[in-house]
């Protein structure tokens, strides 16, 4: 590593978050610091792709959302700026945010380039694990709706 940073050379880590092995808050937040540690910050988890035989080490959404958000929570500087993503077919998502009714995305970067931070709301479901077994909100009021504006309209990944 050494040789490669006096090159010049930025190094950073992508995982994929795996059941089993670093899943639990305190061992991904561990990973987290010894990779700072050594030079290479974490940059990229990854949720776990939709291929065959993968389903075992796979996290729910919510559960992989929860997990790094925990594990961001025990580490400070470099460590931080890590993102949860997801590799799908329209480009690359990372999961912002969860609450108890929705999962909240945006367009890291987009297949499509009019989707190039686009911010997405989706109903949450414990029980999905990618993009593609979401449900869009396809309209939600915003709260100055009660003042005479007009409502907002929270995009999907059409």
């Amino acid at each position: 590593l050494d040789l490669l940073r006096k090159a010049g050379v930025v190094t950073v880590n992508q995982s994929p978050i795996i059941r089993g092995v670093n899943d639990n808050p305190e061992v991904l937040a561990e990973l987290m610091r010894k990779l700072s540690f050594v030079g290479v910050p974490p940059y990229y988890f990854f949720q776990c792709r939709p291929t065959k035989g993968n389903k075992d080490y796979a996290l729910s959404l919510v559960d992989a959302y929860v997990t790094f958000v925990n594990a961001k929570k025990r580490i400070s500087g470099l460590a931080k700026r890590a993102r949860l993503v997801m590799s799908h077919a329209s480009g690359k998502v990372e999961i912002v945010g969860l609450d108890d009714e929705h999962l909240y995305m945006r367009y890291h970067r987009a297949k499509d380039e009019v989707n190039n931070e686009r911010f997405m709301i989706f109903h949450r479901d414990d029980d999905a694990y990618w993009l593609d077994d979401l449900v869009p909100v396809t309209a939600r009021p915003h709260p100055v709706s009660q003042f005479g504006h007009q409502t907002a309209r929270a995009l999907g990944p059409e």
